[in-house]
C-alpha cells in the first residue's frame, strides 16, 4: 500500500517545482523535500540503528521535522515527535536515538545526534517513487505519540502503519473534500492531529504552511493566498482577538477546521465573522483519531454539539452499571475506530484503551441522527447544587471582559461542602473581580472566586491542564 512518504516522492517527480512547504521566510518545493529526505536517510542509515528502532525528533523547524519524519518513515523507523528533548517523559520509552535540533539541549547521558544544515544538502541525485518497504507490514509501529489530555500525565500511544494510513485517508472526508490547495497548520507536529494533517496535505500534493503566532498567521494567509486553516480552539480564539485588534482581509480563506476543546456557539459565530463562513469542527483524540465532525451550520443549534459520529468510528454511551444507554441519554462514553492507537510499549494498569475501546473520560449523548453532544470531561464538569457546567463554556463568557487575556474555570469544594466555580484569570489591565462575577451571574453562572495568575498551563494542543491550575489557585488562596 502507498503511504504519504511515498506520495511525496511521487509529487517530487510529477510536479517537482510545486511548493510543498511555505514558512514565513522560505518556500520549499516537492523536489527539494524529496532530495532532503534522501540526504537525511543517508545520515540516519550511517547511525547503524537496530531494525525498526524508535527515533525521537526534537527539531522545532517544521520543515526539517517533516523531512526527518519522511526519511524515517521510508527507512522503517517509527518516530516520536516532541517540542524539545526535555519533554520526553521518563516512562520507559525504548528510544534508540534523539535527533536534536538545538545544540544547547545536548546533555550527558542522552543518546542525542545533532541535526545541522549539512544533513539536508549534498549533491543532487535522481530518485524514484517506488513504495518503500521499510516497515515490512501494516501492523508494524509507525508512529508514537504522547497523549496527556488535561491530566498532565504523559501516556505513550503507538499507531501502526495501517492506522496512520487511515488517519490520513479519513481527512479526505472530514476536510479534504473542501476546495482548498494551501493549508496553514497551527497544531504542532508533536501532536498526532498536527502530524497526520501535515501528512495528509503533503500526501495529497497540496501546499503546507506554518506560522508562529496569530499575527503571522493572518499576514501569511493574506500574503500567500492560503485557502485552508487548521487550528486548535485556543488558536481560533487568539485569531479572533487579533482580527478585532488589527483586522486583515482574508478573501482567499475558504475553510477552517478546528479541534481541541469545546467551542461555544457564540465563539463559532465570532469565528465565522472574523475568519470565514465555512468552519468545520473535528472531535478526536490521539487514541482514536477523528471521531465526529460537522460544519458550523450543523452545530449552532445545540450547545456542546461536536459533530456527527464518523462511519469509521463507534461511540457507546454507558450508564453507571457499564451498560449501554438509549439514544439522547447523557453518560460517560467510549470509542472504537478503524485507526485506533495502542498503549506503548505495552499495556499498563489504568490505560484508557481497554479491550479494543478507548475511554476518553468525557460525558455526552448521541442524538438519534448521530450528532454527538459533549457535556465535558467527567473530571472537569463543575456540579453546582445539581447544575452541571462545562468549564469551556464558562470561560467563553469570561473572555468577553476587556481586561481578561486568558481564563480557566475549575470546580473547587467550598467551605459549605458543595462544589463552587473558581476562575483563574490572566489580566491585560486593571480587573475588578466583582465585574467578572456579575458578568457570569447575568447568564446564570454562579462564580464564587476570581484569582489572578501569571499564566494558564496548557498542553501541546493548547488544552488547559485543569489539575495543575486548580492546585495553583488553591495554593494562592491558602497562602
Amino acid at each position: 500500500m502507498i503511504d504519504f512518504a511515498d506520495m511525496i516522492f511521487h509529487h517530487a517527480l510529477s510536479q517537482p517545482e510545486k511548493p510543498a512547504i511555505i514558512l514565513s521566510d522560505r518556500l520549499v518545493t516537492y523536489a527539494m523535500v524529496a532530495r532532503g529526505a534522501m540526504s537525511v536517510a543517508d545520515r540516519i542509515a550511517a547511525l547503524n540503528l537496530p531494525r525498526h528502532a524508535l527515533v525521537a525528533i526534537a527539531v522545532d523547524s517544521p520543515l526539517r521535522h517533516m523531512i526527518l519524519a519522511t526519511a524515517l518513515y521510508r527507512l522503517g523507523h517509527p518516530s516520536l515527535s516532541v517540542w524539545a528533548t526535555r519533554e520526553i517523559p521518563a516512562i520507559g520509552l525504548p528510544i534508540a536515538v534523539i535527533l536534536e535540533g538545538n545544540r544547547a539541549a545536548l546533555a550527558p547521558g542522552l543518546n542525542q545526534v545533532l541535526v545541522e544544515d549539512d544533513w539536508f544538502g549534498g549533491e543532487a541525485r535522481p530518485f524514484n517513487a517506488s513504495p518503500a518497504a521499510g516497515f515490512g507490514g501494516d501492523d508494524a509501529v509507525a508512529r508514537v505519540a504522547l497523549s496527556s489530555g488535561t491530566t498532565g500525565t504523559p501516556k505513550a500511544i503507538s499507531l501502526s502503519v495501517a492506522a496512520v494510513r487511515l488517519w490520513v485517508r479519513n481527512y479526505y472526508f472530514s476536510i479534504g473534500c473542501a476546495d482548498w490547495s494551501r493549508m496553514l497548520l497551527l497544531p504542532g507536529l508533536a501532536t498526532s492531529w498536527g502530524f497526520t494533517m501535515a501528512a495528509h496535505t503533503l500526501g495529497a500534493g497540496k501546499t503546507l504552511c506554518f506560522a508562529a503566532d496569530a499575527r503571522e498567521t493572518l499576514d501569511m494567509i493574506a500574503l500567500h493566498r492560503i485557502d485552508c486553516l487548521a487550528a486548535a480552539t485556543q488558536h481560533v480564539h487568539d485569531l479572533i482577538a487579533e482580527q478585532q485588534r488589527q483586522p486583515v482581509p482574508l478573501p482567499t480563506l475558504r475553510v477552517v477546521t478546528a479541534a481541541g476543546s469545546l467551542m461555544s456557539r457564540e465563539m463559532l459565530r465570532d469565528a465565522r465573522a472574523a475568519l470565514c463562513p465555512q468552519i468545520w469542527i473535528n472531535y478526536g483524540s490521539t487514541e482514536a483519531a477523528c471521531t465526529a465532525y460537522a460544519s458550523t451550520d450543523q452545530l449552532l443549534a445545540t450547545e456542546g454539539a461536536v459533530g456527527f459520529v464518523c462511519p469509521w468510528a463507534e461511540v457507546e454511551v454507558l450508564g453507571d452499571d457499564g451498560g449501554a444507554l438509549p439514544p439522547d441519554t447523557d453518560g460517560a462514553y467510549r470509542i472504537r475506530a478503524d485507526c485506533m492507537g495502542r498503549p506503548y510499549p505495552a499495556p499498563q494498569p489504568g490505560d484508557s484503551i481497554r479491550d479494543g475501546w478507548f475511554y476518553p473520560g468525557d460525558r455526552g449523548r448521541i442524538r438519534p441522527d448521530g450528532m454527538l453532544i459533549v457535556s465535558g470531561r467527567v473530571t472537569d464538569i463543575i456540579n453546582v447544587a445539581g447544575t452541571k457546567m462545562a468549564p469551556e463554556l464558562i470561560e467563553d463568557v469570561v473572555r468577553r471582559h476587556p481586561a481578561v487575556a486568558d481564563v480557566a474555570a475549575v470546580g473547587v469544594m467550598g467551605a459549605s461542602g458543595l462544589e463552587e466555580v473558581w476562575l483563574a484569570v490572566v489580566t491585560r489591565g486593571p480587573l475588578v473581580p466583582e465585574e467578572i462575577v456579575a458578568l457570569c451571574a447575568a447568564v446564570e453562572i454562579p462564580v464564587a472566586r476570581v484569582v489572578t495568575v501569571v499564566e494558564i498551563p496548557r498542553n501541546v494542543l493548547a488544552k488547559i491542564e485543569r489539575g495543575r491550575i486548580k492546585k495553583e489557585i488553591q495554593a494562592i488562596t491558602n497562602g
